[in-house]
């Protein structure tokens, strides 16, 4: 394949992403994701004359699309369908992006333009949030073009809703602010926000260590700016992953293994003390009380009776799932919802799930730098093991194919990851 024809799809996957404000004006941005990356796709495969090659990760994704595939004939509900085909095509742009990445990209500069497009994106979208967040005079709320199109029964919908009729957050309640206004910026809902900030804030990081002088100083900001939009978004899940993943990235920084057993050691023992100070004190529960009901009675309780109810109802098809979500009576939200692995077990079953994980560890695995000799593509490997496991902890409890555009931005870091991984080899 020729330089020139990859520079041409490099081009065009900068600018979809780019032009992502425009997209969401126009209500497009859940369906466009998915038809302009099968158009580039398209458009590869006739620059590369359909001979393309793969990697671990595809091949592990293409099973787990044919798993997806076989779940769609145990739907029960046939108004699951839309929400059945919704789902799976960010997973066929997910891996058609795989695909597409692997094949074209061969330099350090189509990965960086592509890093930097997104880490623009999340800018201006963490600059929305933030102004929104202080005054009502940013909290736009207009009817999209495609709400002009879109059939009443999909409009009336949650999901269809938030399409039509689009606005930048909401008002809702949390302990110690009381009412406040949650911002779900250019993003679906503000959970997806939350998660698409913690999973870019490793990449506006990375950009910080492999630069000096003013660019230093900028992605400084930048971290600065993405943080405040994620504490606004009150997204506990996701602020807590990103803690937990940064910790961890620093403690395998640590390079001696004595160093890192006296660490984990006294952080123990440190835990222990802390934890039987506030058992003892009772300051314990009340914080436990405070995590769980932070936004309400309704919200831990919502969620504890749906992981219930998903387990049990994963029980009766355990194999290969139910194809999709389903409504419960008495249940606020469907089966299948609130958490990325149960749900996953729960709509491609067994099968789908084991192939879910796998694919977890082949990016785990491919994270992994031997060679210590500092360049761009090792530095933000190591970088991207912050990103996946701010995608491990996170999918605990959010479902991050619920927004086309948060899977559109995660798995094109993915992609980036283990292209660069591959240069970095190629370059040793």
């Amino acid at each position: 394949m020729k330089d020139r024809s990859k520079n041409i799809i490099v081009n065009e996957l900068y600018w979809i992403i780019l032009l992502f404000p425009l997209w969401w004006v126009l209500g497009v941005e859940q369906f466009f994701w998915f038809f302009s990356i099968i158009f580039i796709f398209l458009q590869f495969l006739l620059f590369s004359k359909f001979k393309f090659h793969i990697n671990l990760v595809i091949i592990l994704f293409s099973i787990f699309l044919f798993v997806y595939g076989i779940s769609f004939f145990a739907i029960s509900e046939k108004m699951r369908y839309i929400t059945y085909f919704r789902n799976i095509s960010t997973y066929i742009t997910s891996f058609m992006l795989l695909i597409i990445t692997w094949n074209v990209i061969d330099k350090w500069v189509q990965i960086e333009k592509l890093l930097k497009a997104i880490v623009l994106i999340m800018i201006i979208s963490s600059i929305i949030a933030i102004a929104a967040f202080f005054s009502e005079h940013f909290r736009f709320i207009f009817k999209s073009a495609t709400g002009y199109v879109l059939p009443s029964f999909i409009s009336n919908t949650g999901y269809g809703g938030v399409i039509a009729n689009r606005n930048v957050g909401y008002l809702t309640w949390f302990f110690g602010l009381g009412d406040y206004f949650r911002p779900s910026s250019l993003f679906l809902y503000s959970t997806m926000f939350a998660s698409t900030l913690a999973i870019t804030l490793p990449v506006a990081m990375f950009f910080r260590n492999i630069s000096s002088g003013r660019t230093k100083t900028f992605y400084s900001f930048v971290i600065i700016l993405l943080t405040i939009a994620l504490i606004f978004t009150t997204g506990r899940v996701a602020i807590l992953s990103f803690i937990l993943a940064y910790i961890i990235f620093m403690f395998f920084k640590i390079k001696s293994l004595a160093i890192k057993t006296l660490f984990i050691l006294f952080l123990i023992f440190i835990s222990f003390l802390f934890l039987f100070w506030l058992h003892d004190t009772g300051i314990l529960y009340s914080i436990i009380d405070f995590i769980l009901h932070a936004r309400g009675e309704g919200s831990v309780n919502t969620r504890g009776k749906i992981y219930v109810e998903t387990f049990n109802n994963f029980l009766e098809r355990p194999f290969f799932g139910w194809g999709t979500e389903r409504d419960i009576m008495g249940l606020a939200y469907p089966l299948g919802s609130h958490s990325y692995y149960l749900g996953t077990l729960y709509k491609q079953g067994i099968v789908g799930f084991s192939c879910f994980i796998l694919i977890l560890y082949a990016l785990w695995y491919n994270t992994k730098i031997r060679n210590v000799e500092k360049s761009n593509f090792n530095v933000f490997n190591s970088y991207g093991r912050v990103i996946i496991l701010v995608f491990i902890f996170n999918s605990f409890t959010d479902v991050l194919d619920l927004d086309a555009t948060t899977m559109m931005f995660i798995w094109l870091l993915f992609s980036l990851l283990l292209v660069s991984k591959k240069l970095h080899i190629k370059n040793l």
